[in-house]
């Protein structure tokens, strides 16, 4: 006989290991490498205003229309404006706002959106929340306070803009702290606590005084703010030269026949952008700003209206007040009509929160960012533009046009994080209204360096207006207004659905909800979920009964499972001789194992159902966990301790980041765990092993030896691969493991079997009736008239045949 040439097992092994890494490091390549076909590239924020002058042919002028003279009439400038911070609405949940709103008059934009919900906290900084106050250096010493936002600790402690702090009196502290600057307070505030008093001692009007104590709260959720305060949460100092960028940024595409290159046009971008406009009336919700452009004969007026919540209402939790309109005014200040095509700059510096352990659901084969951008046109879906791609400069001007070909308006564009969102809706007339006829994606401020993710690449879009036909000035016609509505807030179905595109129901923003593949086993897991939590009031619980109800209604197919698995165990001895008789011919090896599975009704199969049944579910409870608002920060205990406290996120048990490397911190790749040790991914893998050794047989053989081994490797290589998994995740999977191992436990134990039994299968002797081996779970008792072995004598057999049909004629 030839010798076998086949591979030892540790060379098997060997293949294996490399096989997997290769595996593994092809899946990330293909990730990161993974971009659209070529696209139309739109402008980056950036680049040089001068390819302004390549702009869309439905920007130039008619050859009927004159341009502006090169003098127009001059137009009084108005004297600067000096910088001014306002907040509208309140944090106070009791208040009519749902939403704290911070603007500026630094190019008439938002800085900074703040929740009222006390549901929706920052998940980061756990450290006291006094009030963003915008602090700034007092001549005389201090920090002073440009805005004091309505319902913040620090508003109710009785400080108003334009005091400024001297001292702060901390908890268990003899001597209040002396405030030079505003890092002192700002250094003070990061060693507290939510629910800690502290005491400031302020100077107003030249006397000091000191205020009322401040009990301190979580910090707010911020759906928009500077998006230095998210790269610092990964990166440990500020980026080179790095400016911050207001939202909602109005700027000129063309006047006439001047494009974004001409001097004058440059010169009024500048000052719409960056330049301080002057505020109008302002009142606790509303607030208006004006830049007069001299140069060009125009004025454009920016007015921001916070939304009320009626009395009645105010226990709603889904009335649609997370929202703001804001109205974009160009006036022509000249004699002559003019032309004005302009962009409104969308919202950026929406949250990051979980950059190292976050993902995202992407509506292509991409993965998605942690930001990412989302329009619509009429009579299209829901159009994703990927942080990433935007960043590699694979941008996509997103439009759509009628049967005609004349441009349709955009229903709705903005910027889409995990579980927030902040989105622009024109108010129009109708979906046929062309108002926004285009939206180009950019990246706002500096790209990111290459050793970060460019998925935390903070982005936005420009909205391009149709061109405005604007009539002398002092004529009907001389000033067009657009009216849009500014939605930010939570991603919650019942909320967005009341948001709709026109007044259209068959354009609402909860299109923007996706749940990727098994979408509907995803809400349907979210509905259980949500229907237990309504009787338990806490995820965590409803996370377990719902493992109880999925394993409960599974209990026959796994009981099929572990039967099929008992049957395994008799005929591993015959399938190991199989093997060895015709270890060199693979095609009458197959055939013999068929035929034995076949006489014994065996189905190779069989443990792989449940597998494959659990498997929606898995990926829905997941995808639940990735999307679902209402699973977003939900304790497991309670939020006074750290651990567990977001359901959505893994444990952290331990923050490790004072003794780990960087690679390790900062959880970008493979061996990127995070700052924190997880605990419950640990459990999870120890159970899967404790069960493996539980309910596996011991290995007969060298290759079985071997490939339990390399099961083992592979719950390591498991337990790697999902650390970072949501920590609800890990509960069910615990859950479901615990209920597997009492499940085995109490079901009988299966007999051994009889070693004839297997040889009569496949070398001639014969098996008992029926074709199969006795029932695991009963009997396995000789049946009369056969002998112990279990071979039947055929002459014993008649001889009782006929004795039993004699005592039955008796």
């Amino acid at each position: 006989m030839a010798e076998s040439k086949e591979p030892s097992m540790e060379r098997r092994f060997f293949a294996f290991i490399v096989m997997a890494v290769g595996v593994l490091m092809l899946f990330n390549f293909w990730q990161a490498q993974n971009a659209p076909p070529p696209r139309k590239l739109a402008k980056p924020a950036g680049v040089e205003e001068k390819e302004e002058a390549a702009a869309p042919a439905e920007n130039e002028l008619p050859a009927t229309v004159e341009a502006p003279a090169d003098e127009p009439p001059a137009v009084e400038a108005e004297p600067p404006a000096e910088l001014q911070y306002l907040t509208l609405g309140s944090v106070d949940r009791s208040s009519a706002y749902r939403m704290l709103v911070t603007v500026t008059n630094a190019g008439a934009g938002v800085r900074r959106v703040e929740l009222a919900n006390p549901q929706f906290r920052d998940l980061h900084d756990r450290s006291g929340y006094l009030g963003h106050l915008e602090l700034v250096d007092d001549p005389a010493g201090g920090a002073r306070a440009r805005i004091v936002g309505d319902g913040t600790p620090a508003f109710k402690a009785g400080l108003r803009a334009g005091d400024v702090v001297t001292a702060i009196a901390l908890p268990n502290t003899q001597a209040p702290t002396p405030i030079a600057k505003p890092a002192d307070l700002r250094q003070a505030l990061a060693g507290t606590k939510p629910r800690d008093e502290v005491r400031l001692t302020i100077r107003r009007d030249g006397a000091e005084q000191q205020l009322d104590a401040a009990t301190l709260t979580r910090r707010p959720l911020e759906v928009i703010r500077p998006e230095i305060e998210n790269i610092l949460l990964y990166s440990t100092k500020r980026p080179e030269g790095y400016v911050d960028h207001p939202s909602f940024v109005v700027q000129l595409q063309s006047v006439d026949a001047l494009k974004a290159d001409d001097p004058a046009v440059k010169a009024a971008n500048e000052a719409l952008a960056t330049g301080n406009w002057q505020v109008e009336a302002a009142t606790p919700s509303s607030v208006g700003f004006r830049q007069r452009l001299p140069a060009l004969g125009l004025e454009v007026v920016k007015r921001y209206q916070l939304k009320e919540v009626p009395a009645a209402e105010l226990s709603n939790e889904d009335f649609p007040a997370y929202d703001f309109q804001l109205d974009c005014e160009v006036r022509n200040l000249n004699a002559q009509p003019r032309k004005v095509v302009y962009h409104l700059r969308g919202p950026n510096g929406l949250p990051i929160e979980g950059w190292w352990y976050a993902t995202k659901v992407s509506r292509g084969w991409g993965s998605a960012g942690l930001r990412d951008v989302l329009v619509r046109f009429p009579n299209q879906g829901t159009t994703e533009q990927g942080a990433a791609y935007i960043a590699d400069g694979d941008i996509e001007v997103l439009g759509a046009s009628g049967a005609g070909g004349e441009p349709l308006g955009t229903l709705y564009a903005g910027v889409d994080a995990q579980y927030f969102a902040s989105m622009i809706l024109p108010v129009a007339p109708d979906i046929e209204s062309e108002l926004f006829k285009e939206v180009q994606p950019e990246v706002v401020g500096q790209k990111l360096a290459e050793r970060w993710p460019q998925t935390y690449t903070n982005v936005s879009f420009r909205m391009v207006r149709t061109p405005l036909e604007l009539q002398a000035a002092g004529q009907p016609g001389d000033t067009v207004t657009d009216k849009l509505q500014v939605f930010n807030g939570p991603k919650r179905p019942s909320l967005l659905n009341q948001y709709q595109a026109a007044n259209n129901p068959s354009y609402t923003l909860g299109d923007i909800l996706t749940y990727g593949w098994f979408g509907p086993v995803a809400k349907l897991m979210l509905a259980i979920l949500h229907a237990f939590y309504a009787v338990v009031h806490n995820y965590g619980i409803a996370i377990i009964m719902l493992t109880v109800l999925v394993r409960g209604l599974m209990f026959p197919l796994s009981r099929k499972q572990a039967i099929n698995m008992a049957k395994m165990q008799e005929l591993k001895p015959e399938i190991d001789r199989i093997a060895e008789k015709y270890k060199n011919d693979v095609e009458k090896r197959t055939k013999a194992q068929q035929e034995l599975f076949r006489k014994h009704s065996y189905n190779p199969m069989g443990g792989c159902l449940m597998m494959f049944i659990q498997l929606p579910i898995f990926i829905g409870l997941y995808r639940s966990l990735m999307v679902d608002v209402e699973l977003r920060d939900a304790p497991l205990i309670s939020h006074a301790i750290r651990w567990c406290s977001n359901l959505a996120a893994p444990d952290m048990l331990y923050d490790w980041s004072w003794i780990m490397p960087e690679f390790i911190n900062n959880g970008i790749g493979f061996f990127g765990l995070g700052p924190y040790l997880n605990i419950l991914p640990l459990i999870t893998v120890a159970l899967f092993l404790v069960q493996q050794k539980m309910f596996m047989p011991p290995p007969a053989n060298e290759q079985a030896a071997m490939q339990m081994k390399i099961m083992q490797y592979m719950m390591v290589f498991m337990g790697l691969l999902f650390y970072k998994v949501a920590s609800g995740l890990c509960l069910y999977f615990i859950a479901s493991s615990l209920w597997g191992m009492a499940e085995r436990k109490l079901l009988p134990k299966p007999k051994p079997a009889d070693a004839n039994l297997m040889e009569g299968g496949t070398s001639g002797g014969q098996d008992r009736k029926g074709g199969g081996p006795s029932n695991p779970f009963g009997s396995d008792k000789p049946k009369p008239g056969a002998s112990p072995n279990g071979t039947a004598k055929n002459a014993t057999t008649r001889r009782d045949r006929s004795d039993s049909k004699r005592r039955s004629k008796r």
